[in-house]
Formats: structure tokens, C-alpha cells, sequence
């Protein structure tokens, strides 16, 4: 009896923790991300097919850089928990470019991240906040011409 018991128990908890870890894990989105005129990529939440929801803003939490076999280039954090008085929110629409102060260089694979959550929502709330990443790769040619690779494209 304890050892059907016990058995029970350990396939419950191993249930619990299988189902738990699926549930919790973050769901990443892809960003859109074009050219901007001076060469540097604009870092965009997609704007639906259908324009219902254009207008709502996303709260950005977090934009990081990184770089294959380098490792994180660049951060920056907007979500102070504390708000010390100091206005350090930043949102923006689907659509418009993100901050991302960072000076891209031609012929590197960047790999980019950030968080957002729906503006007024708790970002202290894990289910609120969403992740977005993607690789790309500003690619300039012998010619001078520059164009964007982006995904497994970005790689070869």
C-alpha cells in the first residue's frame, strides 16, 4: 500500500511539474524589422492584419543586443519596480521604431530581444509580459549596396 502510494505520489508530482514548466514558459514573438534611410534597422511590434488594435500601446520593459559568440553587446532596462519619482516608462505603438541606442555594423549576425506587456497592465506580473526576438544581419555587398537578412537567412 505505501509503495502504490508513494508511487502515485512521484508520478503526481512529476505531472505537476512537466505541466507547470509548459504553462510558465515565455512565448517568443518576432519582431518586425526593416532599414531605416540611414542604414540602421527600425525594431517594430507588427501591426495586425487587422487594424483594430493599431492604437494600443505596449510598454517596453527591456531591449537587449547580442552577438554570436560575443555575448550581450548591449541593455537597457525600463522597468524600475521601485520608480524612485523618475519617469523611466517608455512605450509605443505597433508600428513605431524601437530605442534601441545601439549602432548596428554591416556583416554581423545580432541577435535582439525585448520585452513588452500591454501598457497599464503589472510588469511585475509574469502573464502580462511578452518576449520578442530575431536575428538579423546588416549585409553590404562589394557593390555598396545594403540590404536586410533576417532569421536563418542572416546566417548564411
Amino acid at each position: 500500500m505505501k509503495l502504490k502510494l508513494s508511487l502515485y505520489l512521484l508520478v503526481s508530482f512529476y505531472l505537476l511539474y512537466i505541466t507547470g514548466c509548459y504553462f510558465h514558459r515565455p512565448m517568443v514573438s518576432k519582431p518586425d524589422i526593416v532599414l531605416k534611410k540611414d542604414g540602421q534597422p527600425c525594431i517594430s511590434i507588427p501591426v495586425p492584419l487587422v487594424n483594430l488594435s493599431r492604437k494600443k500601446q505596449f510598454d517596453i520593459i527591456t531591449t537587449e543586443v547580442f552577438q554570436e559568440g560575443v555575448g550581450q553587446l548591449w541593455m537597457k532596462d525600463y522597468f524600475d519596480p521601485l520608480n524612485f519619482g523618475l519617469p523611466k516608462k517608455y512605450y509605443v505603438v505597433r508600428g513605431e521604431c524601437i530605442r534601441f541606442d545601439y549602432h548596428f555594423q554591416h556583416n554581423i549576425v545580432y541577435s535582439i530581444n525585448f520585452e513588452s506587456s500591454i501598457r497599464g497592465n503589472d510588469e511585475s506580473k509574469y502573464m502580462t509580459q511578452k518576449t520578442w526576438a530575431r536575428e538579423f544581419r546588416i549585409f553590404k555587398d562589394t557593390d555598396g549596396n545594403v540590404k536586410l537578412l533576417l532569421d536563418s537567412n542572416a546566417r548564411g
